[in-house]
């Protein structure tokens, strides 16, 4: 079985699942995503090195020969050989820049370098703390991508102004756009600076602010608290004992889904329909 797998395709925040409410009470760090191509290098089986594109285990040949011509390739497989003695086995993710970057944002450049951006855990699949990754770039001299600003996000205005100072920072650097990592969830993400902006949002301060449960969301749990009531064999309209399997099943799709349980509950409960309730339950 090969030792490599593609890096993640990463998306805006908007797509991911929960649309960024799964960030919320999390620490999220910035990086610069730099303009270029995605290349990998890993050690095979036989222990050597191994050079892949973003979606190619094996690169095409005009990428290998161009990432063997950096200064950063020889010192890569120093990395990965000198880790492998600690039991360590990484691939090591990088952008191999282009004399001119494919989006032009970045300045021309004379000589070509390979930016490593993340590693991976081939056993484990999990990827590298930025703090680790940089260590092991410093000490092999290896340039990293840089940490444009960390957070923790209190709230989802919060995510939304960081970002946009991120994107300010990237426009004044001449940068792509952002990598946002949240290391102890392992979610990953991107903004890039030729999107439309945003209007600016003031920082909240204090707990995380959930964003209120949808008309969806509510409708889906009071369908399976009605389930349950009927199959307890419990009359609906028994406020007495349908009113704490509601409440409980509120909770457990605000947590699921990220959203504040409805203060309303009670009346949720009043003025939910019978065929509505008795509609198919969509489990997802």
């Amino acid at each position: 079985m090969s030792n490599w797998s593609k890096y993640p395709d990463l998306e805006p925040i908007r797509r991911l699942k929960e649309e960024g409410r799964e960030l919320l009470g999390k620490v999220v760090l910035f990086t610069e995503k730099r303009d270029g191509e995605n290349v990998s290098i890993w050690l095979g089986s036989d222990n050597n090195p191994q050079i892949s594109s973003h979606h190619q285990e094996t690169a095409d040949n005009n990428i290998q020969s161009r990432m063997m011509a950096t200064p950063e390739y020889e010192r890569a497989v120093d990395l990965l050989r000198e880790e492998c003695k600690y039991g360590k086995s990484w691939i090591l993710y990088g952008e191999l820049l282009k004399t001119v970057s494919p989006t032009r944002i970045e300045p021309k450049r004379k000589h070509v370098h390979w930016v490593l951006f993340d590693m991976r855990d081939v056993v484990t699949g999990e990827f590298a703390h930025y703090s680790y990754v940089y260590q092991l770039g410093f000490n092999f001299r290896i340039p990293i991508v840089g940490a444009v600003g960390e957070i923790r996000v209190e709230s989802l205005e919060l995510l939304d102004a960081s970002i946009i100072g991120a994107l300010k920072w990237c426009r004044k650097h001449k940068r792509e756009g952002i990598v946002g990592k949240c290391h102890e969830e392992q979610i990953f993400f991107k903004e890039k600076v030729n999107l439309p902006k945003r209007s600016k949002i003031p920082r909240a301060m204090g707990k995380p602010m959930l964003p209120e449960m949808d008309q969806r969301t509510i409708l889906r749990a009071l369908q399976h608290a009605y389930d349950e009531v009927i199959k307890l064999g419990h009359d609906w309209m028994d406020r007495s004992k349908a009113m704490p399997i509601v409440a409980r099943h509120f909770s457990a799709e605000a947590s699921e889904h990220y959203f504040s349980a409805p203060k309303n509950m009670y009346q949720l409960y009043i003025d939910a329909k019978i065929d509505d309730l008795k509609g198919v339950i969509k489990n997802e």
